[in-house]
């Protein structure tokens, strides 16, 4: 009878713990399974987005997804990298011990977006680019966006206004800083000199006066300037030997006088070269001998005088010549059959 009791008593215990251990069992994968689901983004980074979104007028995002799970209302598959209509929030989850993720990119491009520049873009600490490129955007740059550590910028084409802000020079990690095609007005800031690791600066087709910033000669890494089409005063600015690695400038109706400075001479590196409609004293052709990679030559309406030189028709990477509305003189050098695409 004992032996009975102790069976039952036995029997129910196991159960109990085969019981126990299916409960457990159940709630870990629940937990995972939670995990899994719940957004990666870190707390202080997940109401950002939504922010964004609302200052910026972006009505299809879906933030019943995390911003990092791929969801296409979050990244637009495109066939094209260089697509005219762009949706696309990138993240990166490689970051350690923790595991969670962080936006590092940010590109609209096209999406007839009608708001203004969200300050939030500056609560979202790793994030790298910000593209809002062919929108309907308004009001000026936030000062929030002083303290980030964008690398590239790019805001063209929209109704942005106001001058540009000295604020912009605290950002030094940009590489690229895309403000044309704009309504920005007043002299360029001298502080977008301290931005010493820029690559790429477009200010053109907005308007701009005064005269250029002789802080902007700090740019030594600069590789492309594009300010043309503006109300600038003055001559063109003598910086180029401080620019020696530009590979393109483009200076179109920019309101600068010329001559056109001796020390441009030293951009060996040019393939792009486009100087329109300056004012002032005329002057003889530039030397650009140096210039063997140059691929497109513009020196329209520049007051030349004289003869073109012999070198031009030596320079073989040569495909696009445009030197009309000058009063050059002489005979046109001989550039061969087939070497130039326009003349």
């Amino acid at each position: 009878m004992q032996k009975k009791n102790m069976a039952f008593s036995v029997f129910p215990k196991s159960i109990m713990t085969m019981v126990m251990m299916v409960l457990c069992f159940i709630c870990i994968n629940s937990v995972r399974s939670v995990e899994a689901q719940s957004p990666r983004l870190p707390v202080q980074e997940v109401e950002a987005p939504r922010e964004i979104g609302s200052q910026l007028g972006k009505k299809d995002w879906n933030f019943d997804v995390d911003p990092c799970h791929n969801d296409t209302s979050w990244a637009t598959p495109t066939s094209d990298r260089y697509s005219l209509y762009t949706n696309i929030v990138s993240c990166n989850c490689s970051y350690v011990p923790d595991g969670v993720c962080h936006v590092t990119s940010i590109v609209l491009t096209g999406q007839d977006l009608a708001g203004v520049l969200p300050p939030s873009i500056a609560k979202l600490p790793c994030l790298t680019q910000v593209s809002f490129t062919r929108n309907y955007l308004s009001g000026n740059i936030p000062l929030e966006w002083a303290s980030t550590k964008l690398q590239n910028l790019s805001l063209t084409v929209n109704n942005l206004s106001g001058t540009i802000p000295a604020y912009l020079g605290n950002i030094t990690t940009l590489k690229l800083l895309f403000l044309d095609s704009n309504q920005f007005y007043g002299t360029v800031p001298p502080e977008l000199g301290k931005l010493v690791n820029l690559e790429r600066l477009l200010l053109g087709q907005n308007n701009l006066s005064g005269e250029l910033p002789l802080d902007l000669s700090n740019l030594n890494k600069l590789k492309v300037l594009k300010i043309g089409s503006n109300n600038f005063n003055g001559t063109i600015p003598d910086f180029f030997e401080s620019w020696s690695q530009l590979q393109s400038l483009e200076i179109q109706a920019s309101g600068l006088q010329g001559p056109i400075p001796p020390s441009i001479y030293s951009l060996n590196k040019l393939r792009i070269l486009r100087i329109s409609d300056l004012s002032g004293y005329s002057s003889p052709f530039p030397d650009l001998r140096n210039m063997t990679l140059m691929h497109v030559l513009m020196l329209r309406s520049c007051n030349l005088v004289g003869p073109i030189p012999d070198y031009i028709s030596k320079l073989t990477a040569l495909r696009i010549l445009d030197l009309s509305f000058n009063r050059l003189e002489g005979s046109i050098p001989d550039f061969g059959i087939g070497i130039l695409d326009n003349l």
